[in-house]
């Protein structure tokens, strides 16, 4: 394998490797329209795959994102969906060719200059991780990891982003090409 064993790992909370670590807006049914600004919503993030279930998107004008002051997501930005199935699962967002917001039950995470986003990815993907995740689900009818428990989850990351990068290319393309594999099936 290319990965360096003389590089540094640390361990570190989930909410220090970003820039934004924040929920997306409360929308209701009243609040959506035909068109305008697409709602992600949390059955559009799959594990390491954005979903793009073009059939059930829902929408909400641009007066509706004023006046509500929604976060607009950004391409390469991750949403982790807070909800089952798996709880905790995440996608590094796509550009879908309009501007985008998301639904507060998907956490918005822009990783910092220090970290790299495919490697997050891959590991909020990892068994372990989703095994840490179930430990904090909690609620009443749904059940959810809050985006505190979230927050506080324990990343071990290389030091050196170069090589988290490295990590993160190898992992997706083995998914990409494990994706391909199941689609001749």
């Amino acid at each position: 394998m290319f990965f360096h064993k003389d590089i540094t790992w640390e361990q570190r909370k989930l909410i220090e490797l970003t820039s934004v670590f924040t929920d997306g807006d409360w929308i209701e049914a009243k609040d959506q329209s035909d068109s305008g600004i697409r709602l992600v919503q949390t059955g559009n993030v799959g594990t390491t795959e954005y979903l793009d279930k073009i059939n059930n998107a829902k929408w909400i004008s641009e007066d509706t994102f004023q006046t509500l002051k929604c976060k607009e997501i950004y391409e390469g930005d991750i949403l982790i969906s807070r909800l089952p199935e798996p709880a905790g699962r995440a996608c590094i967002m796509p550009n879908l060719g309009t501007k985008m917001i998301t639904a507060v039950d998907c956490t918005i995470v822009r990783t910092n200059e220090n970290n790299d986003s495919k490697f997050l990815v891959q590991y909020l993907s990892t068994p372990s991780y989703f095994k840490i995740v179930n430990t904090f689900l909690g609620g009443g009818t749904r059940q959810r990891i809050s985006r505190n428990n979230l927050a506080e989850i324990i990343v071990p990351t290389p030091c050196n982003i170069a090589e988290q990068a490295k990590i993160g290319a190898y992992f997706s393309q083995l998914d990409h090409l494990i994706t391909l594999h199941q689609r001749e099936f």
